[in-house]
């Protein structure tokens, strides 16, 4: 697929299966995660910058009244069976899979990099608000994998995990929420988690960390390549257990990673604006998501 655009960004969602243990009301996940998606999407599209495509990729079928909010605001719509990083077998064997769909955004980053043509590519988790431009962020993409660092302790339980798989001793715990990198980059860096899981598999080796515990193993592994991505990304707590800076209010932070309001500010934004092809003031966002301000 040719495209006049330089840069891609993957907002993944797969449907079916075990995901994130944050939601508090899983009869209504695929209606929060499509909404989730939107936010995203959309504050992508208006924010990120005009060189760069931004695509939903997914196993679901989209239903309106996201697909047209979505198409008519120019996200791209890309259809991928979770056909790799899938560890179905596990859970057929009974072994329990924590995080199940989260693997599935490697395996969307590995279709688009296979069949789609671009310089650059990026994923993000689902539950984020992306309020700034990728220009300094694709800048740095031709020579690093960007991920984020969220500075985990040696006393975090991924690095015992990571010791038990291949004595990968006192690395880094990358958070899962965020990769950029060039397409030459991307593929090395595909390539290398596809190994890992293949290894998972033949060992019958299951983490708890979810596709943390790959993309950990394979900075490890490339990590002459691996930059962190925390000058434009942070991961704000806004719920009962609240850890914030301020941060947020510079130039440089495009990316608001909160895990705490899939069900409640993402989902006002949604609401009150995404809805209705609306991405609202950045100040605006930081009231609704309580950057500025405890929840009720």
């Amino acid at each position: 697929m040719a495209t006049k655009k330089s840069n891609l960004l993957l907002i993944p969602y797969a449907y079916g299966g075990n995901t994130g243990l944050n939601i508090q009301r899983p009869k209504k996940q695929f209606d929060i995660y499509m909404k989730n998606c939107s936010v995203a999407c959309l504050s992508a599209v208006k924010n990120i910058g005009s060189d760069t495509d931004v695509a939903l990729v997914t196993n679901a079928e989209v239903p309106e009244p996201y697909k047209s909010l979505l198409t008519n605001n120019g996200v791209l719509i890309i259809s991928n069976e979770f056909d790799s990083f899938n560890f179905q077998p596990f859970v057929e064997k009974g072994i329990k899979v924590k995080w199940q769909l989260a693997f599935y955004k490697l395996c969307a980053l590995r279709y688009c990099i296979k069949n789609l043509d671009y310089q650059n590519y990026a994923y993000l988790d689902s539950d984020v608000f992306i309020q700034g431009s990728f220009e300094n962020i694709w800048k740095e993409c031709s020579e690093n994998i960007l991920l984020y660092d969220f500075g985990g302790t040696c006393r975090d339980s991924m690095l015992d995990e990571m010791k038990a798989f291949d004595n990968q001793c006192l690395k880094t715990h990358w958070g899962g929420e965020f990769f950029a990198s060039s397409k030459q980059l991307a593929e090395k860096f595909s390539d290398e988690c596809l190994t890992i899981y293949e290894e998972m598999i033949a060992k019958e080796f299951m983490t708890v960390q979810g596709d943390e515990f790959i993309t950990s193993v394979a900075a490890a592994r490339l990590r002459e390549y691996v930059k962190n991505a925390g000058a434009y990304i942070f991961r704000y707590w806004t719920g009962s257990f609240r850890l914030i800076c301020n941060n947020y209010k510079t130039d440089d932070i495009a990316v608001l990673h909160l895990p705490a309001e899939k069900e409640q500010g993402i989902l006002k934004l949604y609401a009150r604006y995404i809805s209705r092809g609306i991405v609202p003031s950045k100040k605006k966002v930081w009231q609704i998501v309580h950057l500025n301000h405890r929840s009720l």
